[in-house]
């Protein structure tokens, strides 16, 4: 079996476990990276369907041993029927301070979920849509990285609030 397959096999397991073993999620959706992700690939989802409730957006980040940093930086914004409720530039830490990954996951790939936005009032009739790109950037260099390495996927989770 070929690395890229294991891998592959390996996310559809974690992506398995992850399901069955979490309370009820309204959506969940990823986007998967071949050779990580470029500046130039903003990653939009779009869900309706949503129960008319509160819930709460989650991100979920999958990347392995290749990853350079220990911190990521994404623009995130939230659509409803087109129009822009909220752009965010959120800072999440992905490593403690000896360099280990954290998240969950086997072998050299971590996946972690990170809170975005909670008490969403969704409505079924509407449709929803989560725009991400990465805004990462080495130290003293203005101009942002073409290509983050190591980063394998990026997706949301809507839930309903607790």
């Amino acid at each position: 079996m070929t690395a890229n397959k294991t891998n592959k096999n390996f996310l559809l397991f974690i992506s398995i476990i992850f399901c069955c073993c979490s309370s009820e999620i309204w959506h969940s959706d990823f986007k998967d990276f071949s050779n990580g992700w470029k500046s130039s690939d903003s990653v939009t989802f779009s869900f309706n369907k949503i129960p008319n409730s509160k819930g709460s957006i989650f991100l979920n980040l999958r990347n392995d041993n290749n990853y350079p940093f220990s911190n990521i930086f994404l623009i995130s914004t939230l659509l409803k029927d087109g129009v822009e409720l909220s752009s965010d530039t959120l800072e999440y830490t992905m490593a403690d301070k000896s360099g280990r990954f954290l998240g969950k996951g086997f072998g050299n790939v971590k996946e972690s979920l990170f809170y975005w936005k909670e008490d969403i009032s969704f409505s079924s009739d509407s449709e929803y849509s989560v725009i991400l790109r990465h805004a990462m950037r080495k130290s003293q260099n203005e101009s942002g990285m073409k290509i983050l390495p190591g980063i394998i996927s990026i997706g949301i989770s809507i839930m309903p609030n607790r």
